[in-house]
């Protein structure tokens, strides 16, 4: 019996766990335990190497690690009374990481210190969270705190330059990037055209790609795709394939495509020859998207022929073949387009029986394109908002307002009242059957999906059965 006073071993309280170690720390990180570590942190006994806290934030990388970001933060303040600054910004970074923008920029006002990498990690957090706006007004306040951007900065301003489309604002960016003596470096400099020919500057993007000395296949691309955009496709073109052709510099495959999409867009077949040309001497000819945009090309410069030898050497040709049926039926050669169909193997999927049918519909065929629309819904399984638009086109362009309204009940059952383009020529349909009323509450059922071809197809069925004071409460 236990002398009276004296605790039972029972009742004893047991003796406390012995303090964790920066090695079963590492340990639990090692393993991605993220909890267990900082269980761990919080048992061990300070100091605590840097490295520790460093690698304990770099392990917070979504919102479920948020509650441990905070936890490490607060061991940090609590045990070390002025923590080095580059371990606040990798706190900074944790919770941009987190999806926490909130939490970074406390602590980034609250820092007593600051570098040029922590304004570095809010500029990062503000722009990966889709805030550019904040991302520039904090770019404003560093300038003028006459904190030095460095490369880092210069290239993340430049993103949200292009995201919110400053083209002001680059340009005050451009004068840092000579001033710095940057402005021949490859990436900002490629940046800079990037961001530029997404503000339509064009001639400021030509002028920032001649200051690059040695461009790479990234900044050809970017001039290439932003011509494109602008719509001015054929000069930089032809110059990328005078400056390309005859070096080996590794050329990306979207650089080709693009390039090509341009000599099409302007009929350039000769240009286009020549990327051709340059695909065979690099083997990148086999490549599907650059072969689906070498017939594109052929087609739409009348070279089917050459489309046709292209197709057939193709080895996946599911989508190569839309735009090679599309090609030859929207130019009138219908049977050549048949022809590639019936190639086809038997088990054909639906993007080829949808290539056939957007075949008749281009070559205004809309009687076969119908008959054909019975035979793939017999042959498939199952159809996609694809076929149903070029169905209710083909309905469209025979007036035939029964079949289009069997489709309109199958695409109010199958979900793909959803779908825009099926709501066009759903309104389409209406309008040239002259079903108004019916137009006109589906174009205000579709709501914010309407956009201008919504608008014109509206407009065009009142045109066409002469409702003239309808059209004029529309424009």
């Amino acid at each position: 019996m236990n002398e009276i006073g004296k605790p039972s071993q029972r009742t004893q309280t047991p003796p406390p766990p012995p303090p964790s170690s920066p090695s079963s720390i590492l340990a639990h990180l090692d393993s991605g335990r993220l909890s267990r570590a900082v269980s761990a942190l919080y048992s061990s006994r300070p100091p605590l190497p840097p490295s520790i806290y460093a690698r304990l934030f770099a392990l917070c990388i979504s919102p479920s690690s948020l509650v441990p970001a905070r936890k490490v933060e607060f061991h940090l303040l609590s045990t070390i009374p002025d923590p080095p600054t580059f371990l606040l910004n990798r706190a900074i970074e944790a919770y941009s990481r987190c999806g926490s923008i909130t939490d970074a920029r406390e602590l980034f006002d609250e820092m007593p210190h600051r570098d040029g990498g922590t304004w570095n990690s809010m500029l990062a957090s503000n722009s990966t969270s889709g805030r550019p706006d904040e991302a520039l007004a904090l770019f404003a306040l560093m300038h003028e705190e006459g904190v030095r951007a460095n490369e880092v900065t210069l290239a993340c301003v430049l993103g949200c330059c292009a995201s919110v489309r400053a083209h002001a604002l680059a340009r005050q960016v451009h004068g840092l990037l000579v001033k710095g003596g940057l402005a021949s470096n490859v990436v900002l400099g490629s940046s800079l055209v990037d961001v530029y020919g997404k503000c339509l500057g064009i001639p400021d993007a030509r002028r920032a790609f001649d200051d690059i000395p040695s461009p790479n296949a990234v900044s050809w691309n970017v001039l290439v795709r932003r011509n494109l955009e602008a719509g001015a496709p054929r000069e930089p073109v032809v110059e990328f394939f005078r400056a390309n052709t005859a070096s080996d510099a590794p050329l990306l495959t979207f650089t080709f495509s693009s390039a090509l999409v341009a000599c099409a867009d302007v009929g350039a077949i000769d240009e286009g020859r020549q990327i051709h040309g340059t695909a065979i001497k690099r083997d990148v000819k086999g490549d599907r998207a650059i072969a689906t945009s070498l017939v594109e090309m052929y087609a739409k410069c009348s070279a089917l022929g050459d489309a046709r030898q292209i197709f057939e050497r193709t080895p996946s040709r599911d989508v190569v073949l839309w735009i090679s049926i599309s090609g030859y039926a929207s130019r009138g050669r219908v049977a050549e387009a048949e022809a590639l169909f019936v190639e086809m193997p038997v088990a054909k999927s639906l993007i080829t029986w949808n290539a056939m049918l957007s075949g008749y519909v281009c070559a205004s065929r809309h009687d076969r394109a119908l008959d054909f629309a019975f035979e793939m819904l017999r042959a498939v399984t199952e159809v996609d908002h694809v076929s149903l638009r070029l169905i209710l086109n083909a309905c469209a362009g025979l007036a035939c307002f029964e079949i289009g309204e069997q489709v309109h009940a199958f695409v109010y059952r199958h979900g793909y009242d959803s779908n825009r383009s099926v709501n066009n020529a759903l309104l389409d349909l209406y309008g040239k059957c002259g079903a108004l009323q019916s137009a006109e509450s589906w174009f205000f059922a579709m709501g914010c999906q309407g956009d201008r071809v919504s608008w014109n197809s509206l407009i065009s069925g009142f045109a066409r059965h002469s409702e003239v004071k309808r059209c004029s409460m529309c424009s």
